[in-house]
């Protein structure tokens, strides 16, 4: 549960950070997210939907959705029509997000809300892949973990803004996570089978988080598959 809280710490850092100007370069783009979000988390009297509102609304300007769900879908993207890929784009980005919201609202605010206040993260380098790729790295120390966490994002830029396309935690990437499962669904079932099981699993993490008590155990069940 601690890495799922982390990521869902630095996949929203990046979309506060657009509530105002980022830095240029991508470390200070980064560093000026995770301030941000970590002073949300500090704040005790914002409530979780309007939390999850205001996400929402900021996720797009500081993600690029549309590479990461390409990214996800690996070959298969090229056998997909210009309307498949349009309405997989937005599909993708709303599960990913309410996949870890819903997992904050399990973890409890309160629990993010002391891990926010301990954890220690510091930003030790970023390296350039030619002038508009970049990964900031960086250690995140939590109070109950022995070891910190390796959280190194990766970035490009586009139109001059540096925006994340994945994640890695202790070198484990979130999108290629995805794109096993995907690629496993694909191939058994097909590309509709996907899209299916992507639909109802965001109307279950709704449920669970507009009524966690009644959809709890369908939303674990459908974040587990």
């Amino acid at each position: 549960m601690i890495g799922a809280m982390v990521t869902l710490l630095v996949l929203i850092a990046g979309q506060l950070a657009a509530t105002v100007p980022a830095p240029p370069d991508p470390m200070g783009a980064v560093r000026h997210g995770v301030d941000q979000v970590l002073t949300v988390f500090r704040d005790s009297d914002v409530p979780l939907k309007a939390r999850r509102a205001k996400l929402r609304q900021l996720a797009d300007q500081h993600f690029d959705f549309a590479d990461m769900a390409r990214s996800a879908l690996g070959y298969h993207w090229r056998d997909l029509t210009p309307a498949q890929r349009g309405s997989f784009v937005p599909l993708f980005a709303t599960f990913i997000q309410d996949a870890y919201l819903s997992k904050l609202q399990e973890y409890t605010v309160r629990k993010v809300q002391d891990e926010a206040k301990t954890a220690k993260i510091t930003f030790t380098r970023e390296t350039f892949d030619g002038a508009d790729y970049a990964e900031v790295f960086s250690d995140v120390v939590l109070v109950d973990q022995k070891d910190p966490l390796q959280v190194n994002y990766l970035m490009h830029r586009r139109d001059g803004i540096w925006l994340i396309y994945d994640i890695t935690l202790d070198a484990i990437s979130v999108i290629a996570n995805y794109r096993n499962q995907f690629n496993r669904v694909i191939n058994n079932d097909g590309y509709d089978k996907l899209v299916a099981d992507l639909k109802t699993k965001a109307v279950q993490l709704e449920q669970f988080m507009d009524h966690p008590s009644g959809a709890a155990a369908v939303a674990k069940q459908a974040r587990s598959e």
